[in-house]
């Protein structure tokens, strides 16, 4: 347990950056030199992805990973403040697999899985400059926190399990400790946010809404979390990958962000800030 946390802590060194400086220096990155930091980072992402996705069903790399590349590079540069638009280039995708590989369903449906989450976060990043750059933070960073507080009260407590057909080793003190640390980093974040100019008007209120906003957020990560080991136990392996030492692959990093990106951008899109900002 200690070398595995040990390697969970140095990989987490090299990764947390590379992602934070992605989503903070993206704008700026792009208004003065034209270079679109945060685009090219989900493109990676979906890269990695689809190569996760295609092993993980084909134990091999196959042409099918590079066509869901393809279309997701397609939704990340082309689609940024178009929801509707990116839906199409998704489906188009899922049809596509479904064609090329004769009918396979669940396998085409990674189409959906790792489009969704990459249109969702291109939205939100460039849908509103003032707030932006801080709604994907606070994403990230609430996610993150589900994570963390899962892993460290659920290994520390134990308890009743949560899901056990699902994933063993999820207990629901683990959920409990997912939830209070998420709430933990929500207070934070909205002391930030006030520090700083983004949260006007009546700050406990607007703290409030954040704080349980994160809750339900952290709850919608879980979710992701168990869809994610439902798959995999479904095609009997235990991690996505091992291209992040310590922790799996990137589906096992992004499984719970893949559920939290699409719920926070459908609520900006039907609701608008004033959830955020009122």
């Amino acid at each position: 347990m200690h070398s595995n946390l040990f390697l969970r802590i140095v990989s987490s060194i090299v990764f947390v950056p590379i992602v934070l400086g992605a989503i903070w220096y993206g704008r700026s990155a792009y208004e003065d030199y034209s270079i679109p930091l945060f685009n090219i980072f989900l493109a990676c992402l979906g890269a990695g992805l689809a190569w996760e996705w295609d092993t993980m069903f084909n134990k091999k790399i196959t042409i099918n990973s590079v066509l869901i590349t393809l279309f997701a590079c397609l939704v990340v540069f082309i689609t940024e403040d178009r929801p509707p638009f990116a839906l199409w280039i998704i489906l188009a995708g899922i049809t596509t697999l479904f064609y090329k590989t004769k009918g396979q369903l669940a396998f085409s449906l990674g189409m959906a899985y790792i489009g969704l989450p990459l249109a969702a976060l291109s939205y939100l990043y460039h849908t509103n400059g003032h707030v932006s750059r801080e709604v994907v933070l606070w994403l990230f960073f609430i996610v993150w926190a589900t994570d963390v507080g899962g892993y460290v009260v659920g290994k520390s407590v134990g308890g009743p399990k949560l899901a056990p057909k699902i994933s063993p080793k999820k207990t629901w003190a683990g959920l409990i400790g997912a939830i209070c640390f998420a709430l933990a980093v929500a207070y934070v974040f909205a002391l930030y946010l006030k520090a700083h100019g983004y949260m006007t008007g009546d700050f406990i209120f607007n703290t409030k809404m954040l704080v349980i906003s994160s809750g339900i957020l952290a709850i919608i990560s879980q979710i992701g979390d168990l869809f994610e080991s439902y798959i995999k136990r479904r095609l009997q392996i235990k991690d996505s990958s091992d291209m992040i030492p310590g922790q799996g692959g990137l589906f096992d990093r992004f499984d719970g962000l893949i559920f939290a990106a699409c719920a926070v951008a459908i609520a900006v899109v039907f609701m608008g800030e004033s959830w955020w900002t009122p």
